[in-house]
């Protein structure tokens, strides 16, 4: 099957099942992550699922983590990693353990995953996304409340950096942090100020925007700059 190819990693709901797709409306092929039935189910019955190839991870987990990098075969053009949760509300009623899950889900795993398949992400076109956050901007923080989310896509945007620095640069091969915007997702609400298909045709665009830039950029959906 001719096409470039994805991977969208988190993509059972919201915006990871909008850029799963997005990039089926373009003409790619694309590999899909859910962690059970019901993300299975999902997947499946989106328009031109012919050219979709579903795979079980959950990048919590190290084994999901090294079975999934295993199982890819051939070069991707894109990758997304786009697990995530929004934690505890509050840093002071937030357990130890709960803060250590939000990390591990948003920050820990998908960098995990992201060094381990970047040797199969195509050299000068390929990308590397993330879906981070504007909730990530330190210099842009302003409001108290999520502080166990907003430092976990601060350091996913350090996970991000030192991909780039240590193994993307070289190759050409550019890394995006990407802040999906207030999106109508059960993360975001239903008073959120777009929706999936905005968020991921405006996340898909830059993607292809940016290839061939070989470059790492913490920017909006619709390509603004967002400040560390």
């Amino acid at each position: 099957m001719s096409g470039p190819s994805g991977l969208v990693v988190g993509a059972s709901a919201g915006i990871g099942l909008g850029l799963v797709q997005a990039w089926l409306d373009a003409g790619w092929r694309v590999i899909a992550t859910v962690r059970d039935d019901r993300g299975e189910a999902a997947l499946k019955a989106l328009p031109r699922a012919d050219r979709l190839t579903i795979e079980r991870c959950d990048v919590a987990v190290q084994a999901d983590i090294e079975a999934l990098a295993a199982r890819i075969e051939g070069l991707l053009d894109g990758v997304v990693l786009n697990a995530g949760i929004i934690g505890p509300p509050d840093i002071n009623v937030a357990s130890l353990d709960e803060a250590e899950h939000v990390h591990r889900v948003n920050a820990l795993g998908p960098a995990k995953l992201a060094f381990a398949l970047i040797d199969k992400v195509r050299d000068q076109t390929g990308v590397v996304a993330f879906t981070s956050s504007g909730m990530g901007s330190i210099s842009e923080t302003s409001a108290p409340g999520y502080e166990v989310y907003r430092a976990s896509k601060a350091a996913q945007n350090m996970f991000a950096r030192t991909l780039w620095v240590n193994e993307a640069k070289a190759r050409g091969i550019a890394v995006l942090s990407i802040d999906p915007g207030w999106v109508q997702t059960g993360m975001g609400g239903p008073g959120a100020s777009i929706t999936v298909a905005q968020s991921a045709a405006g996340i898909v665009e830059q993607i292809r925007e940016r290839a061939g830039s070989g470059e790492h950029r913490f920017i909006s959906w619709r390509g603004v700059e967002r400040a560390w």
